[in-house]
């Protein structure tokens, strides 16, 4: 009975499998030059980083950290603004139904920290944004806006 299973499971396999073979296809060098400079990199005047958490010095450390990482890459660094921390307060009874006089107070405070990185590439953006989103402390969330260069319209240069 094994050996039948075998052989049906073998011949099922043979009778499915597909040969692709495919080439690399040959590039003129003169080609690649061409469509690279056709698409160019992209150009950012400034990348805002918004982080916050609900511990200030996970978020000092963090920011000591992204300083760090745009000095040795030697990335230019904007404004560095510390935000007022956001309250947030929910009060509850202690008991399920009865003693409404008796309440708790769950109260978190979210603290945020805005950092600014200023004339980057896409591809020098990318990298570093990768970077410092894989360090990421935990509790802490990431925000990330971009502001591109873009050449103007066809319509407005005539």
């Amino acid at each position: 009975m094994l050996n039948i299973a075998n052989t049906i499971r073998s011949t099922l396999l043979r009778s499915t499998t597909r040969y692709v073979r495919t080439l690399a296809p040959t590039v003129n060098p003169a080609e690649q030059q061409q469509v690279q400079a056709v698409l160019p990199d992209k150009l950012y005047s400034s990348i805002e980083i918004e982080y916050r958490g609900h511990d200030k010095a996970v978020l000092k450390s963090y920011t000591t950290f992204l300083q760090q990482v745009c000095r040795h890459l030697e990335i230019p660094q904007g404004r560095l603004e510390v935000l007022p921390y956001i309250r947030w307060v929910q009060p509850a009874l202690r008991s399920k139904f009865v003693h409404k006089k008796y309440k708790l107070h769950y109260e978190t405070r979210t603290h945020i920290t805005k950092l600014e990185i200023l004339n980057v590439t896409g591809s020098t953006a990318s990298t570093f944004l990768e970077y410092i989103e894989r360090n990421i402390p935990e509790g802490v969330g990431m925000r990330v806006g971009f502001t591109e260069l873009q050449p103007l319209p066809l319509t407005i240069q005539n």
